[in-house]
């Protein structure tokens, strides 16, 4: 009785064949993962309170997804801010793309989660009355 280490041998053989055959002629990259991989996306929750507030622009969307992180693949979507209404700034992050997200909380709502810069128009707001304008970096 054979074993079964050897009985998959003669496929691994011809697997390993036909490899060597398609990197002969330039196809490895069809069977081969991408050196420049997307990142792996960071959805997390950030405690920061910042100040600040905002206003979302008008699309033709009537608004916009809140994400459970930084970017706009990878992170699911945890709420909705419609166009033009006020969000209160928490706190910042420039994702592996170079983008900068902020984390917000929508005004008059429980509702927070990630949004692009490139949603909103900021106020710097002295939100807490200690004469300084602090944003933190999440």
């Amino acid at each position: 009785m054979l074993s079964t280490t050897s009985q998959h041998r003669p496929v691994r053989a011809a697997a390993n064949i036909l490899l060597a055959v398609l990197m002969a002629f330039g196809v490895s990259t069809a069977i081969a993962p991408s050196a420049q991989a997307a990142p792996q996306a960071e959805c997390w929750t950030p405690t920061a309170n910042g100040e600040g507030r905002g206003y979302t622009y008008w699309n033709n969307d009537n608004g916009y997804n809140l994400k459970s992180g930084p970017y706009t693949d990878g992170c699911w979507n945890v709420g909705w801010v419609g166009q033009e209404k006020l969000i209160y700034l928490q706190c910042w992050k420039k994702n592996s793309y170079g983008n900068t997200w902020w984390y917000v909380r929508v005004a008059g709502t429980n509702d927070y989660g990630w949004t692009s810069e490139n949603n909103f128009w900021g106020d710097s707001v002295d939100e807490n009355g200690d004469g300084q304008i602090s944003f933190y970096e999440c």
